[in-house]
């Protein structure tokens, strides 16, 4: 395992190092040095941001927020323009891997590593969250779910690198976020969930339970067209159980998988139901 460590000092030095052969982008390295040391990447050249100023930061962008690549889960976590306008990103940080991930591992890390298990983007999806790219043809935007192609694939084109991603403000919601796992702090979710419910609108979020993360469109529309009705919710569910495709492997079957999504979702409106009623 040997590679060799550069340090660009402005973006325009980055693009130019992007465009080198076998070479591989490093923010926290979290996830990266991970893979190097399994093998599963073999770089000849890790380009480290460390040096770039100005990517760590969080901005509040009117009814958005932006957080730039740099901007680690730690960052994010203590930040006031985050705790007072997404109470839901809060409640995944916290679950976020041991104090050291969260102080090392970036919020852009977690997007481009594309893990349908990262705790990070549950929020983004449930925030509409916009990936904001610059390359060689300047910079462009996509909706979190078009840049995810699939596990580890993601839109990047050669030459290009995640710059930052903003979100929907959405601190006037009632914020869920629930993940299982087989330990606390260290876990890789075997099943997520977040919500994000107002009166008679829902946003609902999924993790590890398909080769992305995914958000459960019909059945938001369904809770819409009855209103938030909530006594009668077996037909909501089948809905969002449309959405699962689990696998199974070494974590966790497909069918606990399933189980336990089904148990998050009961839990949450049993809760629901107590506040409202």
């Amino acid at each position: 395992m040997s590679f060799k460590v550069l340090l660009p000092e402005s973006e325009d030095e980055l693009m130019t190092m992007l465009m080198y052969d076998n070479a591989e982008l490093m923010a926290g390295g979290t996830d990266l040095l991970v893979r190097i040391r399994a093998g599963k990447v073999k770089p000849d050249k890790v380009i480290s941001l460390a040096k770039i100023p100005d990517m760590d930061e969080i901005v509040d962008k009117g009814d958005r927020i932006r957080i730039g690549c740099k901007v680690t889960h730690a960052m994010a976590l203590n930040s006031e323009i985050v705790q007072r306008n997404s109470p839901i990103m809060v409640l995944a940080l916290r679950e976020i891997g041991s104090p050291q991930i969260r102080n090392r591992g970036t919020i852009a890390g977690n997007i481009v590593n594309a893990s349908p298990a990262g705790d990070s983007l549950v929020p983004l999806y449930l925030s509409n969250a916009r990936v904001i790219i610059h390359g060689p043809k300047g910079e462009r935007k996509l909706p979190i779910e078009e840049f995810i192609k699939g596990p580890g694939k993601t839109a990047l084109s050669m030459g290009e690198y995640l710059r930052a991603v903003d979100f929907e403000k959405t601190g006037d919601w009632y914020p869920v976020f629930h993940k299982v796992g087989q330990r606390t702090a260290l876990a890789i979710a075997i099943a997520s969930l977040g919500m994000l419910i107002k009166k008679d609108k829902i946003r609902i979020v999924f993790g590890s339970v398909a080769p992305t993360v995914v958000r459960a469109y019909k059945a938001e529309r369904f809770y819409e067209r009855v209103n938030g009705d909530i006594t009668v919710m077996d037909e909501f569910l089948e809905r969002c159980l449309e959405y699962l495709s689990p696998i199974d492997d070494v974590r966790a079957s497909a069918w606990y998988r399933k189980e336990v999504i089904k148990n998050l979702l009961k839990r949450t409106f049993d809760s629901w139901r107590k506040r409202v009623l």
